[in-house]
């Protein structure tokens, strides 16, 4: 049995886990004086959570502010259209100053504060159990506001008992105002040899629903914050004001230079000081400087910048987690997970075919023939790519300097050109420099560029980086790209060069890389889905499709969606007839793979008419059915398809990927399937945060002869016991935690790591992870069938020596996005 960090909160024991709430309705009248509220940060209104925080401040305790679509329809009913929400009423006179203060702040002191006045009586604290509603064989319905603060009261009881850790002292949890339990002792900080960095261990929980089960479902995890000593990439801030059993303070960090001293200086909104002013409570301001080591004030790192510690608890830690939940909160009752027997993997092939790629690895990119173009500026850099295109092959490659190309099998050649300006950091103009790159021309055959470029993640980045620019402009000539890095010749002061383990790693994974752009596909994927003896193998001819969406912010008004398909036909008899096909939003068809990502490359990321809410979700669903019924129709008649789509990115857009309307509502497919077709729809969960971390397994042989260490899930596919959903969690170690020593933080956590190997603190230590595998529809498929497929297609990669997130058509839609030349250019992703 598979123990996991997600937990069934029985019906009987929501009241003694979750405890009550204390809400104030917000009516129609608020919500007009909040809509008349006058604009600011770039003619924006306020958002909720900007006086959310002052109400944090004011009253030091956790305070949500929730909008319409957040509320149940019978809130809606008696006609709440806003929701605020504390974990108690006592501070209500301060929380009523407090909102009169902010909103003065906000009108500048200008027109009426009217909010204060439009709060109404807090209603009576009630149960969280009084907003759930239960259904027979359904996952419970609860309103959007339950699942964003259901933790207060379970963290709190957590914090009340010494967390137990290994023979060490016991450690103390300090519950914060966003609901997560903090290791907040100076002593239980984790800090580098040389006393510079820290770091500390946080516990955080999340209320959720699971495919089948009729209670709700709380999911727990741990993670490790790096704290920034001055506040350094630091967006927020935690804050303990020595206040007896009040949470410690978690308030947003803003930025500004200060042009005199020519320093950047931290500080908090503005609104919070004239707050707690009215409300008579000490000022709270951020110090132009902190102490060495964290004390009361700890900014917490944002950004992912280089830090003295690694990252992650590790598996342990973990364990020792699930341990003091169920001793503290016994009425919590474990999900189970059961080997699916059912179930057997391929052997992962990692090492290229002895005898080489067969010409038949190139029919599935639609071309006659491929040339694989290595564009270099570096002897080192050539020979890196030469190198390992011969172990591609078998044998030596090695075509002349800007001659012709070197033939490697009927279908593929290898040419080599020289030419230092086009890739150059610097350039400005590098269509000038194209032409001499002499590539061979033909509709029917491709051409795949491996470009050389200079990088190292300690030396500063360039003004003008080439990637981008030469992945737009190659690909406008229809030519998809990988990039090889290399160091600068002159390294930043103590960086070290990359290791030739390191640079070989890079160099393998980048020509994988290019073969994926280019639509090459090797024996391996048919090996690891094809039957082969094992139950639930592949054995016919069948479309596979991933579905990928994501909304590109850009901080203006419209958010563009991205939206990328990847088609697979997969015939698992022969490798020349399968096909990768990408849509190509140029041509409004299904293009051969290696077009449709030149093409998505070349072009603008995302279109704002795309959505997923309201009617802009409408027009997706009917351009992707479009999209799929022109799919189905190029192929022979009856061919089944399966669709994988990721949960957390589709199910607004198709709300019958949801729990609470699993396959009932739209679905990628239904028009199709209405008209007889055979469409399988699959959804994928890699957010940990709901699907609940692996933490051991329960079994009889292959057990750690240390009872206190973690035991690894196998290579197997995990099904839910529970419920009548078919659900399964395909849980699995990462490359690091596999690797020579990277199981550290399954041996030890990171405060009783032996003196002699702190070393190991400068390195990540991965817990265990996984993905939730949910069969919405499955079509002519048995589901544990679609299960063995989606797990054969996220176990055996093609473009790398490890498992992946998604499975292979839904893995190639995503990596599309992310190699788009303004990918997260204009803002980051929500």
């Amino acid at each position: 049995m598979l123990i996991t960090l997600a937990y069934r909160v029985r019906r009987q024991d929501l009241g003694a886990l979750l405890g009550t709430i204390t809400a104030y309705p917000l009516t129609e009248e608020f919500k007009a004086a909040w809509e008349s509220l006058p604009k600011r940060e770039g003619q924006r209104r306020p958002r909720y959570s900007a006086l959310a925080t002052g109400l944090v401040a004011a009253t030091g305790r956790p305070v949500k502010l929730f909008g319409e679509h957040e509320l149940a329809e019978e809130e809606q009913r008696t006609g709440s259209r806003m929701l605020l929400l504390t974990s108690d009423s006592a501070f209500d006179h301060r929380l009523r100053v407090a909102v009169r203060a902010w909103e003065r702040h906000i009108r500048d002191g200008k027109g009426t504060a009217a909010l204060a006045g439009l709060l109404p009586d807090p209603e009576q604290a009630r149960p969280f159990a009084d907003f759930v509603t239960f259904r027979t064989g359904e996952v419970p319905v609860m309103p959007g506001w339950v699942f964003r603060t259901a933790e207060w009261q379970v963290m709190r009881q957590l914090a009340a008992a010494p967390f137990r850790m290994d023979g060490r002292p016991p450690v103390v949890l300090s519950m914060d105002t966003d609901g997560a339990l903090l290791a907040w002792d100076p002593d239980d900080l984790i800090v580098n040899r040389a006393g510079t960095a820290f770091s500390l261990q946080k516990v955080t929980a999340r209320l959720t629903t699971r495919a089948g089960i009729e209670d709700p479902v709380l999911c727990f995890d741990a993670h490790l914050s790096r704290i920034s000593p001055q506040g350094d990439w630091a967006k927020n801030v935690w804050i303990d004001r020595d206040q007896e059993d009040a949470p410690i303070l978690r308030l947003p960090l803003r930025h500004r230079k200060d042009k005199d001293a020519d320093e950047w200086r931290s500080y908090f909104d503005p609104a919070i000081a004239k707050i707690l002013e009215a409300c008579q409570l000490a000022a709270l301001e951020f110090p132009d400087k902190l102490p060495d080591v964290p004390g009361a004030i700890r900014p917490q790192m944002a950004r992912s910048r280089f830090h003295a510690l690694g990252s992650g608890p590790g598996p342990r830690f973990m364990m020792r987690l699930h341990e003091h939940i169920v001793r503290i909160l016994p009425a919590l009752v474990p999900l189970s997970y059961e080997a699916d027997k059912r179930i057997r993997l391929a052997p992962r092939v990692t090492k290229y075919a002895p005898d080489g790629l067969p010409p038949a690895a190139v029919g599935p990119s639609g071309f006659e023939r491929v040339t694989l173009a290595c564009v270099y500026s570096t002897a080192k850099g050539r020979e890196r790519m030469l190198a390992e295109l011969a172990e591609l092959t078998g044998h030596l490659v090695n075509p002349e300097p800007g001659g012709p190309a070197t033939s490697v099998n009927a279908r593929l050649d290898v040419i080599a050109r020289y030419c230092p300006g086009l890739l150059d950091h610097d350039t400005v103009n590098r269509a000038a420099f194209l032409k001499s790159l002499d590539l061979p021309p033909g509709e029917d055959d491709l051409v795949a560029a491996w470009l050389e470029t200079e990088y190292h993640p300690d030396a500063p980045r360039p003004e003008r980086d080439a990637k981008p620019h030469l992945r737009r402009l190659l690909a406008h000539l229809g030519i998809p790209t990988q990039f090889l890095a290399t160091e600068p010749a002159v390294l930043p002061p103590k960086t070290d060069p990359p290791s030739p383990e390191t640079k070989k790693h890079a160099a393998r994974a980048a020509l994988r890389d290019l073969l994926r752009a280019a639509g090459i596909l090797d024996d391996r994927l048919l090996e690891a889905v094809a039957s082969g003896g094992r139950p639930n193998g592949l054995t016919r001819k069948v479309l596979l499709v991933g579905i990928h969406a994501r909304r590109q912010q850009t901080g203006e008004e419209g958010t563009p969606l991205v939206l990328t398909m990847v088609a697979l036909y997969v015939d698992p008899d022969d490798l020349a007839n399968c096909r990768m096909l990408v849509h190509s939003d140029r041509r409004k068809a299904w293009a051969p793979g290696a077009g449709g990502v030149a093409d998505f490359h070349a072009g603008a990321i995302g279109t704002t008419r795309f959505g997923r809410t309201g009617e802009k979700a409408e027009l997706t669903r009917a351009v992707v059915e479009a999209r799929l019924a022109d799919l189905l129709a190029a192929q022979p008649g009856g061919t089944p398809m399966a669709v994988f789509v990721d949960t957390l990115e589709t199910r607004t857009i198709w709300p019958g990927l949801q729990n609470t309307r699993l396959g009932e509502g739209p679905l990628p497919g239904d028009t199709l399937r209405d008209q007889g077709a055979d469409v399988a729809v699959i959804r994928l969960n890699t957010d940990i945060s709901e699907i609940g971390r692996p933490v051991t397994r329960r079994e009889k042989a292959n057990m750690p002869s240390d009872p206190k260490k973690p035991a690894a899930p196998e290579r197997k596919v995990y099904r839910l016991r529970e419920g009548g959903r078919h659900c399964w969690l395909f849980a699995g170690r990462s490359a690091s935690i596999k690797a020579k020593g990277g199981d550290r933080g399954a041996l030890y956590t990171r405060w009783t790591l032996p003196a002699g190997l702190t070393s190991q603190l400068t390195v990540p230590w991965h817990s265990y992870t996984g993905k939730e595998i949910v069969v919405v529809r499955p079509g002519s498929w048995a589901p544990e069938q679609l299960a063995s497929l989606t797990a054969s297609l996220c176990e055996q990669a093609i473009s790398w020596d490890d498992r992946t997130q998604m499975p292979v058509p839904l893995h190639i839609a995503t990596v599309i996005d992310e190699d788009h030349p303004d990918y997260r250019v204009s803002g980051e992703e929500t």
